[in-house]
């Protein structure tokens, strides 16, 4: 009596793993086209000492976003100690005046006028191992007179009002002077706490409290709440996602457009700029109206 030969399973198996291939490769497919098809945030980077050139690029940016239909929020990516007051200040106008919601993420630092632009955004987050804070302003510069006196060098005072040369590093400063300087010094620290307890919905003596210029890690700022959220990237993108009202995003960098020359002069310029650093930043006299991380950490 012949026997039936047993059907062979070897064909079902591999029908089932085709289909099991095809199915994963559809929701690869499907999780990409999402990915690309999410919601975009704009991010936009602040890594260096604010000056008006800083600035100019900055405010740039953020009105590029803010007029992109496709953009649903702007993260802004700060690493800074701070810089100039008006270069701060036109930052920090910029990012009130945008019409999307804005989330400042501090990396390792975010303080003095970089704080201030940060306090400008809906939503401040930072690592609790950040720098943030110091809130005040710095005017201090070296000052020559004795050496010139030890050199016989004389220098003559011709000014046309009695503070014109006020501050300058070949006089002594005067008891009127050091008052005059302190004044705008002052004045300057008071537009700073006024901003940052409008910003961050705080009265002015909780921020003039704690404008004495120190530096605190972003765990001490967001018990003074300086800051709103520990974190980093992901946490970041999390909140602008719930300001915006996303499920989901992605993240596009926003950079200033520059020819090969205009990059090329860039590196230029920053080699010039480290290689006299040791030199220039030990004898250029700083402005009054610098807001700039004076410790080192």
């Amino acid at each position: 009596m012949a026997t039936k030969n047993k059907p062979s399973v070897l064909p079902a198996l591999l029908i089932t793993a085709l289909i099991l291939i095809a199915v994963i490769y559809v929701g690869v497919k499907l999780s990409q086209e999402e990915k690309v098809l999410a919601p975009t945030m704009a991010v936009i980077t602040l890594d260096s000492s604010i000056d008006s050139n800083v600035a100019k690029d900055m405010v740039k940016l953020l009105r590029k976003a803010d007029k992109d239909n496709d953009v649903k929020a702007i993260i802004i990516e700060i690493n800074s100690p701070g810089g100039t007051v008006v270069a701060s200040k036109e930052i920090a106008t910029a990012v009130k005046q945008t019409s999307k919601p804005t989330v400042a993420w501090i990396r390792e630092v975010g303080a003095s006028g970089a704080y201030w632009i940060a306090s400008a955004s809906n939503k401040i987050v930072a690592d609790e191992a950040s720098i943030t804070g110091s809130i005040g302003v710095t005017g201090s510069y070296l000052e020559y007179s004795k050496l010139f006196d030890k050199y016989g060098v004389t220098y003559n005072s011709l000014t046309s009002g009695k503070y014109k040369d006020t501050g300058s590093p070949y006089k002594e400063l005067s008891d009127s002077d050091r008052s005059y300087l302190l004044s705008l010094i002052n004045a300057l620290k008071v537009q700073f706490v006024q901003a940052v307890a409008e910003n961050r919905h705080l009265t002015f003596d909780q921020v003039n409290n704690l404008a004495t210029g120190q530096v605190m890690l972003g765990a001490d700022a967001q018990k003074f709440k300086l800051i709103d959220t520990l974190g980093g990237k992901k946490e970041a993108q999390q909140v602008a996602e719930k300001l915006a009202g996303l499920k989901s995003s992605r993240l596009v960098q926003y950079e200033q457009s520059q020819s090969i020359f205009g990059s090329l002069s860039s590196e230029a310029q920053s080699l010039a700029y480290w290689a006299g650093r040791g030199i220039g930043d030990s004898v250029k006299p700083q402005a009054d109206s610098e807001l700039k991380l004076v410790a080192e950490i």
